[in-house]
């Protein structure tokens, strides 16, 4: 399959540095500045490949990491299924083999029903083989069920091409060496058997592969599934992947994946390892949709949406594509996974709760512009790359963020509650806010680095804090920033390295406790290096400008000593740096250049020249700031 290649901002190579990279996600130092992304006409894109291409065989490759234990509800082997059926499809028939009288048979051509529920038949294995061009297997049962896929082909010219209707949960074992292929009809006709008189309208079908219960897949086989009646997989209870497992839904008329979930734990979708490849094409439609929260722990998922976004009239609003959409909480702490959406309005990760990322490598693109359906009734919907109407927090891993649709709200990271970063390494591109939230944005360590093309780098439209990390956010032109807080009073500096650019700067509050400088009235030259100079000349910081604009620089480090005086210089070269970052640099020996301006600090906020920004007085003060508005990003 074909991934995203984000070339992110230079890092590791500053004019004539050599210097070993820090960089956990790329250890052999990050790839050169591309420029030119699609989507984006001001040349600092990232470039990065948005071709959806169809399956082409892909296996997972951490099937060593299932350890089997002892847990009954996700191990199949902790259980005892000794009672053996094996049904084999040959073309339009299908026989059925067992030595299990508890189970009841009904077969019509290669339409298999197996009834486990009338004589309450327990530890019942399902081995399915052979393929069919009209077959499906239908099970009723009151017990967990293990279903073994051998190699088996199915489409269903009538319905699901396995429907099970008993809510205990079915256990999915993929073969070793085996590909299994599942596909259903655009239309369903009624089953072929029906128990205990139950009616059509008694039983749902929600899906090529459906099951009342919860679907647990484990096995290093492969399953391909094909929906094109409603979703691939669907189930009224939760879904669970264990390593080694291979799912490819090459096809879906609505929900790649789609999973009610288990209210009484929140349980969703849980991935801890394996292969998931989604490609839905659907409006409004997902690669993985829960009603409950979804938590990736392992495995490689690729997930891909192409459709746009429609008006839902049951529920007056908009409805957008999504490859991640959980009506409770995202929960990221390992794996890699991709998320590409390329509708109008698309989402790349998308929950009514909270995303929290503690692990893993995460990258979303989205590529659509904005969806209007009734502008004077503000019913649209924006693409945005991870969304939460619940806090953001990022605690470890590396997320990589791309927004290119040209519109306002095209935001990268946005939360309608509280951001906190703690550690992992964060990048956003975005046209819109690359960073934004509703309520705080507070940071505590790990990395950040914000672009936005039309707008602010990092915005809040509460209170922000700096306690530590490094936070690099690039704004457009005035009256954008690079950090936008609407208030001086609540942005408050008490630690980390902090550089920030944009057409206008807000001063923090004077009672952080690390000294801050904000110099307006710059003029900066993308692909220039801009040192922070102390009076020996050593570089307390170097950034490459990613961007051409007359404004403001705020900077804040550590290093800045009181009564010290500084030079900004631009123009020059860098060699020998300790670290570097995104185009950040510490440490080093700095040559050339020439001197924009000095400055001494002169308390824990020292502000030079006058900014445009939105704050009103010298570097965006309280002069004629707004309140914080805490409903609105």
């Amino acid at each position: 399959m074909k991934h995203i290649r984000f070339i992110l901002p230079l890092a590791a190579v500053i004019a004539t540095a050599s210097c070993g990279s820090n960089d956990p996600v790329y250890p052999d130092g990050p790839p050169e500045w591309g420029g030119g992304g699609a989507g984006s006409d001001d040349g600092n894109a990232p470039d990065f490949d948005t071709d959806i291409l169809p399956y082409q065989g892909q296996t997972a490759t951490d099937a060593d990491a299932d350890i089997v234990g002892t847990d009954s509800d996700i191990f199949w082997e902790a259980n005892k299924f000794e009672n053996v059926v094996t049904v084999t499809y040959a073309g339009e028939s299908a026989t059925v083999e067992t030595d299990c009288t508890d189970v009841v048979a009904h077969i019509h051509g290669a339409h298999v029903t197996l009834d486990m529920a009338t004589n309450s038949a327990s530890g019942v294995r399902i081995n399915l083989r052979g393929s069919s061009p009209d077959g499906s297997l239908k099970i009723y049962g009151e017990k967990k069920t293990l279903l073994c896929l051998q190699g088996v082909e199915l489409t269903s010219l009538s319905g699901p091409a396995i429907n099970n209707q008993c809510k205990k949960r079915l256990f999915v074992a993929l073969e070793a060496g085996t590909v299994n292929s599942l596909t259903d009809n655009a239309s369903y006709a009624d089953d072929h058997f029906y128990l205990n008189g139950n009616q059509p309208d008694d039983e749902d079908r929600k899906g090529c592969l459906f099951s009342e219960g919860n679907l647990i897949f484990s096995g290093s086989g492969s399953l391909l599934v094909a929906g094109r009646q409603k979703h691939a997989i669907a189930s009224d209870g939760y879904m669970y992947v264990r390593p080694g497992v291979t799912i490819a839904v090459t096809e879906a008329a609505k929900n790649a994946i789609h999973i009610k979930g288990d209210k009484t734990d929140g349980t969703g979708i849980t991935i801890a390892g394996g292969l998931i490849y989604t490609l839905t094409s659907s409006d409004a439609g997902k690669g993985l949709k829960t009603d409950w929260n979804v938590e990736i722990k392992g495995g490689t998922l690729d997930l891909n949406t192409t459709g746009g976004s429609v008006y839902d009239a049951d529920e007056n609003d908009t409805s957008s594509a999504a490859g991640i959409k959980a009506d409770g909480d995202v929960t990221v702490s390992g794996g890699d996974v991709t998320v590409r959406s390329t509708g109008s309005g698309g989402k790349g990760i998308n929950a009514d709760g909270s995303v929290r990322i503690t692990g893993g490598k995460t990258m979303v693109s989205t590529t659509g512009g904005k969806y209007v359906y009734n502008a004077a009734l503000d019913l649209d919907a924006s693409p945005k790359g991870v969304k939460a109407d619940g806090d953001v927090i990022i605690d470890g891993g590396a997320l990589a963020i791309m927004v290119t649709g040209v519109s306002d709200g095209s935001e990268g990271l946005e939360s309608k509650a509280d951001m906190t970063f703690n550690g992992g390494e964060v990048y956003v591109y975005a046209y819109d806010d690359a960073i934004n939230a509703a309520k705080s944005i507070t940071f505590n360590g790990g990395r950040v680095y914000a672009y936005a093309v039309n707008n602010d780098g990092i915005d809040s439209n509460g209170t922000m804090t700096f306690n530590g990390g490094l936070v690099i956010a690039n704004g457009s032109q005035a009256p954008e920033e690079g950090f936008d807080c609407d208030r001086s009073e609540y942005m408050k500096v008490n630690g980390g390295t902090l550089i920030g650019i944009g057409g206008a700067a807000i001063a923090p509050s004077s009672a952080g406790k690390q000294n801050t400088v904000v110099y307006n009235g710059l003029r900066l030259t993308k692909d220039n290096y801009l040192s922070i100079l102390d009076s020996s000349g050593k570089p307390v910081a170097t950034y490459r400008l990613p961007r051409s604009l007359s404004g403001s620089l705020f900077f804040s480090s550590p290093e800045l000593k009181a009564s010290e005086t500084y030079t900004v210089s631009t123009g020059g070269a860098l060699d020998g740096a300790s670290d570097s970052w995104n185009g950040w640099s510490e440490g080093g020996i700095w040559s050339g250049g020439s001197a924009a301006g000095t400055f001494t600090i002169n308390g824990t906020v020292t502000t030079i020249g006058t900014s445009s920004g939105p704050g009103g007085g010298p570097g965006g003060g309280p002069g004629g700031g707004n309140p914080p508005n805490w409903g609105r990003p």
